[in-house]
Formats: structure tokens, sequence, C-alpha cells
């Protein structure tokens, strides 16, 4: 229901729909550097997409989602639908990677905010 919302508040909603398919899917694995310096695993996966638009042409795009949690790869082939932009055709949206980046900030909000409780509870004993 939000993301709904927030496709009409900014204009996803008028956009064409249309599939578009996975050309290839790649994920890397990199370490970050952590609280107190342990290294932690952070995935970064990179999508790159092709459509038709309404005239025929060929659209390429790249969807890049660095959400840093063990992700679920989409394989060469499949399709996913997006929206395109009718006056810029280049211009694309993809629910799926916006939900990606509202669970990752989500689930790193519950994280910090868990890492805190344990900080003041042992602040408090």
């Amino acid at each position: 229901m939000l993301i709904e919302m927030w496709e009409r508040l900014r204009g996803y909603d008028k956009w064409i729909q249309t599939e578009a398919r996975i050309k290839s899917s790649t994920i890397e694995k990199t370490y970050r550097k952590g609280r107190r310096g342990r290294l932690i695993p952070w995935w970064t996966v990179t999508n790159v997409i092709a459509w038709a638009d309404s005239s025929g042409g060929s659209r390429i795009a790249q969807c890049i989602d660095p959400s840093g949690f063990p992700p679920h790869q989409l394989s060469s082939g499949e399709t996913v639908t997006i929206r395109y932009n009718p006056t810029n055709p280049s211009d694309f949206y993809l629910r799926g990677l916006l939900k990606s980046r509202i669970i990752s900030m989500i689930k790193w909000a519950v994280a910090i905010a868990l890492g805190f409780a344990v900080a003041l509870l042992l602040l408090w004993h």
C-alpha cells in the first residue's frame, strides 16, 4: 500500500509498464570494516536489463542493488516487470529494487536499534 502511494507521488504509475529481460547478473561480495574493526560481508548485485520501448527501440540499463544483505540473484533470461518514462524511455523504475532498498534500510535500522538497546542495558546494570 505504501509503495503504491510512493509510485503515485513520483508519477511512476503513469509510466509505461513492460517486461524487461535479464541480460546478465553478477554478485560481488566484498568486506567492510564494522564496529570494532571486524570485517563484515557486503553484497552488491548488478543486473543488466533490456526492454523495447513503445516505438520499438531497444533499451539497456543496469540495476545495481548495494543492499549489503545476502541477495536474491536473478538469472539471465528471466523477466522482470518495469515501468519506463514515455518522454524519456531510458528512465525506468523497478519496484523490486525499491523494495530491496527499503528492506535493507529497515534491517539496518533494527540492527542499530538493537545495538543501542543492548548498550543501554549493559550500561544500566
